[in-house]
């Protein structure tokens, strides 16, 4: 008998009803299964990806295919896309056929896709859960601290810092959608500028003793500071560089944070596709870098 996942939205009315897909489905003694986009949850890890919605998993082995409808959505509900694209990704891995594959022909436009990129391919990221309804993230056996942070913010925003249960009182998961990950202990991370996809520049950011916040970022008052490239061991340099490969982006900032768990001793935050080249830190160092990969991509003008 064929095991088959039809995946919908809860909210679909009488628009692409995963309930009467399901029915139809079964017609031929199909074992069908319906899940909701808002009850899965991504456990994503360094080589491994899992994603269940309550008691199924949506990556077994016994699953003959998937089929995905709701998921083109537009305005505040184009996650949906995203949380498509990473389900896709995993699939794709996994070797489960899945309907529309049109859910694989996509690029990255969140950190849940990023992560799930880039853990499939072995590259080290911190341990990170997400579900479309936060609150199911977060009634996992989490362990103080750890971080929440919006799944599609940039320089910091909408990130917090979580030690005890009244702090995580303090954050209104329910107004928009955020990835779960444990606080690694830090005084610093790494941002590796990639042009042509190569290792460029590298700047270490640092906040300072008294911050009032957890995170480095030099838009959230951390100090920035150039690092010489020979500096850098050649794992992380290499690591740059597969990372560039498997997002599909010439130009990236990486931003890289110490972990004591990864064979490199960093594990990879998020990839940022544009890093920040007319703001931030010294811009014209950073154009003055892109303008010559520019440049030497064509031979040299």
């Amino acid at each position: 008998m064929k095991q088959v996942i039809i995946v919908g939205s809860r909210s679909s009315g009488s628009k692409n009803n995963p309930d009467e897909i399901a029915r139809f489905v079964a017609l031929n003694d199909a074992q069908v299964t319906r899940v909701h986009w808002e009850d899965i949850i991504f456990s994503v890890k360094a080589g491994v990806v899992s994603i269940t919605a309550s008691n199924v998993d949506l990556l077994s082995s016994s699953t003959d295919l998937v089929v995905a409808v709701g998921w083109y959505k537009n305005g505040k509900k184009s996650i949906y896309r995203d949380v498509a694209f990473s389900l896709a990704l995993a699939l794709k891995h996994r070797g489960i056929t899945f309907w529309n594959s049109e859910m694989a022909d996509q690029r990255s436009t969140t950190k849940l896709s990023a992560m799930v990129q880039l853990a499939l391919e072995g590259v080290p990221v911190p341990d990170t859960l997400f579900s479309i309804d936060t609150h199911k993230a977060l009634a996992s056996n989490l362990s103080y601290p750890y971080v929440i942070k919006a799944i599609a913010a940039s320089r910091g925003a909408s990130n917090y810092l979580i030690e005890n249960e009244q702090q995580l009182a303090g954050v209104n998961v329910s107004e928009g959608y955020f990835l779960v990950q444990p606080f690694l202990p830090n005084d610093h991370d790494l941002r590796v500028i990639c042009f042509g996809g190569e290792p460029t520049l590298v700047l270490r950011r640092s906040r300072h003793a008294d911050a009032d916040t957890h995170m480095n970022n030099t838009s959230q008052g951390g100090s920035a500071e150039w690092l010489e490239i020979s500096s850098i061991s050649l794992e992380l340099l290499t690591l740059s560089q597969k990372v560039c490969t498997i997002m599909g982006r010439e130009m990236a900032g990486i931003d890289f944070i110490p972990d004591n768990t990864s064979s490199v001793g960093y594990s990879c935050l998020e990839v940022n596709a544009v890093p920040q080249l007319t703001s931030g830190t010294d811009s014209d160092k950073k154009l003055t870098a892109f303008g010559k990969a520019v440049r030497n991509l064509k031979g040299d003008f």
